[in-house]
């Protein structure tokens, strides 16, 4: 399996220079990923997400406010891409597999 964009359930840690929290992983690719946050994150503020013993630093592109919290799209640094190698969510679908232009 090639690593492109996969949709998952994981709960991992999102850190920013003033607090920590608990968010739900729900898509990453190796630039980048979308989580679900209870707290807003601004566009432009630089975070990490933790995910056990990996981590990936990034900047979030955009947030957006819904009924239950905030959705944020993170672009990973280049020094900190994802890949299977390095994170494999628990609950993941390859949504590659089902691309119809391969």
């Amino acid at each position: 399996m090639r690593a492109g964009r996969v949709l998952c359930s994981e709960l991992v840690r999102l850190r920013t220079d003033t607090a920590e929290s608990v968010v739900n992983l729900e898509a990453i690719w190796p630039g980048g990923a979308t989580v679900e946050s209870e707290t807003p994150v601004a566009e432009g503020e630089r975070v990490e997400i933790r995910a056990g013993n990996v981590f990936f630093q990034g900047t979030v592109k955009a947030a957006e406010g819904h009924e239950f919290g905030w959705q944020l799209e993170i672009e990973f640094s280049p020094f900190t891409p994802w890949s299977l190698d390095r994170f494999r969510p628990e609950h993941m679908l390859d949504i590659s597999e089902y691309d119809s232009d391969q």
